[in-house]
């Protein structure tokens, strides 16, 4: 049998089973980097219109390979692009022969913004009932709310385009701007697509220099002005327009580094563009090389110095500053020497998004997951989570993970809403603003004790400046109250647990007799720490997995390295979830096998192997949970071994 005849015969069954939900017609066969695709077109009815939500005709794709190539993906891509605007941009079904192709057709859509529903030829549904249960499930059971890592593709970045556009036509003339903020506000997202902006509209040349790399922030000020150069060079000889910094570790003096880069700068015939993401990690409150301490006032100073006389030889040069801390480019002087940063970088905050894009972001998302939210309920997740765009995503895929597949699509109110918001604020989300708020009292420590008194309703008496800075942030709203539920009910855990450690070192060389109130307050609040060091640990180790597997182009593995510490009477009960859900099925054993399992990529951050497999082991012992006889030197211990990997994941958050 021919390909074409087989292609035709997918299309045919699928029209035949597609009667009542899909008008298909308009078939066409194209060849694509060596293979031939046989596309057609099918209109979905209005019940399927709203079930799918969408607008417009569906491009349908039969493909006969039974090994399928993210090529599949690029060509369903190509197509939609040709027919400007007929086809759904972010749906598409794909008809094909490859037993194991569904997953890797859905991942590889994903990546690339575009919500495949793959059906495999051989056990396709055969009646409209059933393929539309089928099509549903397939679009209602991905995710599209959670997100890992920084975005820049048009389907995931929300609400600040019109701010990258604004900030690329401001760098390409030459200026000096700011994007900082809290953790996971968006900064290295903006960035990215500032960085895309610039590449499709203006000739400049671009140069990222991220410092959270450990061969940039291991660097001094001369080893780093020296590595710009080189890579300033590097992009005028290959004619580039966009490089990442290339390090150089050789001794030079800051004298010839200066005048190396400001000669390749003022050659340089397009807008030299300087980006330094992380920015922190090369402050004098770098968590990493003290150094820094003094490295950093020689850097800008010598920065500056390159700026003032390219503007003075009329020659284009402009920097780009993103990380969280403003306090080393606020304060007058640094080791009594006059801050060369101070008025040369400006205090340019990215803030938490307005309220009505968070809720246009949030219903855009909940309409591609069948879940049509209704406004109150929308502006009650965007308030909850302080605007902040990370934050909504993760409360919205929450909510998402505790609605059936089998009930979609449906409407969802204000309360339907509110008890899960409620509930996801207390098991996820508190954990998350702790790690932003932590990070952020850390690297401002004046910010602290500001927010404290708000918190109490003493607003009044915190400089306005302060509070300002605190708005920006996003931590304060513009009543000067705490924004919104997340940051709230993190705040008080803080202040609790601050007094919890203050009252567990006044008693450390005390022999405590516990009463039973006691012990119960104990076990919870080794039990409340123990909750927040898994979940963290979740998130390292899934985005571990999921770096490492990128680097060696092998993504669909991730889950497959996940399950492996299941015993094989496990491993098919959770075949069929996605990589997050595997590894929140996880116990703690399982967890810490997982690390153990992979311990080359875990080394680094805890250490010595047989070190964390003992804390590990200790934790293990649940005393809240397993009833096992426990006495205070038990608690003692079991308290340190919670520290130890405290510590070491506080590296991270």
């Amino acid at each position: 049998m021919s390909i074409e005849i087989e292609m035709n015969e997918l299309l045919d069954r699928f029209r035949s089973s597609a009667d009542g939900l899909f008008a298909v017609y308009g078939r066409y066969s194209e060849s694509f980097e060596g293979g031939i695709y046989i596309c057609a077109i099918a209109k979905p009815t209005k019940r399927m219109r709203a079930t799918l939500s969408a607008d417009r005709e569906l491009l349908l794709v039969a493909s006969s390979f039974t090994d399928q190539q993210q090529r599949t993906i690029k060509f369903i891509k190509r197509e939609i692009e040709k027919a400007e605007g007929r086809y759904e941009k972010t749906i598409a079904i794909v008809i094909h022969k490859d037993p194991s192709g569904n997953q890797k057709l859905r991942n590889w859509g994903r990546d690339l913004g575009i919500a495949i529903l793959p059906i495999y030829g051989n056990t396709a549904p055969s009646e409209s009932k059933d393929l539309e249960k089928y099509l549903c499930y397939e679009l209602y059971s991905h995710d599209p709310f959670d997100v890992t890592g920084p975005v820049s593709d048009d389907s995931n970045f929300f609400g600040r385009r019109d701010e990258a556009i604004d900030l690329a036509r401001k760098l390409q003339k030459g200026q000096i701007r700011s994007c900082l903020g809290i953790r996971k506000v968006g900064k290295t997202s903006i960035i990215n697509r500032v960085i895309h902006e610039i590449k499709r509209s203006y000739e400049c040349n671009c140069l990222m220099v991220d410092c959270s790399r450990d061969d940039v922030w291991e660097l001094n000020a001369a080893r780093l002005l020296n590595s710009i150069n080189g890579s300033v060079e590097a992009m005028i000889q290959g004619y580039l327009g966009y490089i990442s910094i290339m390090p150089i570790i050789d001794s030079i003096d800051i004298k010839l580094a200066r005048d190396k880069l400001q000669k390749s700068i003022l050659s340089c015939k397009n807008p030299v563009i300087l980006i330094f993401d992380e920015i922190d990690y090369i402050t004098p409150g770098s968590p990493t090389n003290p150094e820094w301490s003094t490295e950093f006032n020689i850097l800008w100073r010598n920065l500056r110095s390159i700026y003032q006389e390219c503007d003075r030889h009329r020659s284009t040069m402009s920097i780009l500053i993103g990380g969280v801390s403003t306090h080393w480019f606020c304060v007058e002087t640094i080791n009594n020497i006059e801050n060369a940063a101070l008025s040369f970088i400006p205090e340019e905050y990215l803030s938490p998004m307005p309220e009505r894009a968070t809720i246009a972001m949030l219903k855009r998302l909940g309409k591609v997951a069948g879940l049509h939210f209704e406004e109150s309920a929308l502006s009650a997740i965007a308030l909850a989570t302080g605007n902040m765009p990370y934050w909504a995503r993760k409360c919205g895929s929450y909510i998402h993970r505790q609605i059936l597949t089998n009930d979609r699509p449906c409407k969802v109110d204000l309360n339907r809403v509110r008890p899960l918001i409620d509930s996801f604020v207390m098991e996820e989300g508190s954990a998350i603003a702790e790690v932003a708020l932590c990070h952020l009292f850390r690297v401002n420590p004046d910010l602290k004790n500001a927010a404290a008194k708000c918190s109490k309703g003493l607003s009044d008496s915190v400089s306005e400046p302060l509070k300002r800075r605190l708005r920006r942030y996003g931590v304060l709203d513009h009543k000067g109250d705490l924004s919104g539920q997340m940051i709230s009910h993190t705040f008080c855990s803080l202040q609790l647990e601050e007094c919890k450690i203050m009252r567990d070192t006044s008693e450390e060389h005390q022999k405590l007799n516990l009463g039973l109130n006691e012990w119960a307050e104990e076990i919870a609040s080794l039990s409340k720490r123990r909750n927040i060091i898994e979940s963290r640990l979740r998130n390292i180790a899934l985005n571990f997995l999921r770096f490492d597997s990128l680097n060696s182009g092998r993504q669909h593995e991730v889950k497959d390295r996940i399950i492996k510490v299941l015993s094989k009477t496990q491993q098919p009960e959770v075949q069929h979830l996605s990589a997050e859900e595997a590894m929140g099925k996880l116990t703690w054993k399982n967890l810490s096998e997982l690390i153990a399992r992979e311990w080359p990529l875990f080394e680094r951050l805890f250490g010595d192997k047989s070190e964390f497999k003992k804390n590990a082991d200790i934790i293990n012992d649940r005393f809240d949970a397993h009833a096992k006889p426990a006495d205070q030197a038990d608690i003692a211990l079991y308290r340190r071994s919670l520290s130890f990997i405290e510590e070491r994941i506080s590296k991270i958050y």
